[in-house]
């Protein structure tokens, strides 16, 4: 065989594996289960750290076999969908973000809404306890609220049994769990990421863990 022959070959191989390759990571990717998330800004932070804060969030559940849709229902959004005038629907969920918080301690970050059974479509979290976490650990405000909204959001989809000793669902961050954060590290282990695939697949309840309480969020705390 000559040489610009075999070249060739060879060329249109790897274009060929290429090819294979491109579909595979796109398949992986449409397969992934999808949830939409409807955001409510009633703060006056920008849309833009808002964007980038959604970033990180869809980061922290694209790594545990998760896709999200982001849906924008505040000034500066381009456009409000029909997601943003009525009542979340399967596979749907509202993420609030709100000036202040008005749980009895400071240090919680945000809140999930469930009932009895664990099960919750709303959320909030705190911007002004976010933004004194940034000015004590020296935490990015975006990336921080994005792993917070990935906190909250998690507690929709597993309910409230759901903190664990490492990962995004800590119940209690510390100054050493924000520099993980700031790394990349804060993110869902394998069970969680199972679990919240189970209950997206199926909504009657696979994979949604009990709960006691009506509300749960995730508390910050100064290291000692």
């Amino acid at each position: 065989m000559g040489f610009r022959r075999l070249r060739r070959l060879l060329v249109v191989t790897a274009a060929f594996v290429l090819l294979c390759g491109n579909i595979a990571v796109a398949h992986s990717e449409s397969a992934n289960p999808e949830i939409t998330v409807v955001v409510q800004n009633s703060t006056t932070l920008s849309a833009e750290i808002v964007n980038e804060s959604e970033l990180e969030a869809a980061r922290i559940f694209r790594s545990a076999g998760l896709s999200i849709t982001w849906v924008n229902c505040f000034a500066g959004s381009r456009k409000l969908e029909d997601a943003c005038h009525r009542s979340p629907g399967p596979g749907q969920f509202v993420l609030h973000i709100v000036p202040s918080g008005k749980t009895s301690s400071d240090l919680v970050f945000g809140l999930a809404f469930l009932d009895e059974r664990g099960v919750g479509k709303y959320s909030d979290v705190f911007l002004d306890r976010i933004e004194e976490a940034c000015r004590q650990s020296g935490a990015d405000l975006s990336r921080l609220l994005g792993a917070v909204a990935a906190h909250e959001l998690g507690h929709l989809l597993l309910g409230t049994h759901a903190h664990s000793y490492s990962g995004v669902m800590t119940a209690i961050w510390k100054e050493t769990t924000l520099r993980y954060e700031s790394m990349g590290f804060l993110l869902f282990t394998h069970e969680q990421g199972s679990l919240m695939r189970a209950r997206i697949e199926n909504p009657n309840g696979a994979g949604l863990r009990q709960a006691s309480a009506r509300k749960i969020g995730v508390r910050f705390a100064p290291e000692p």
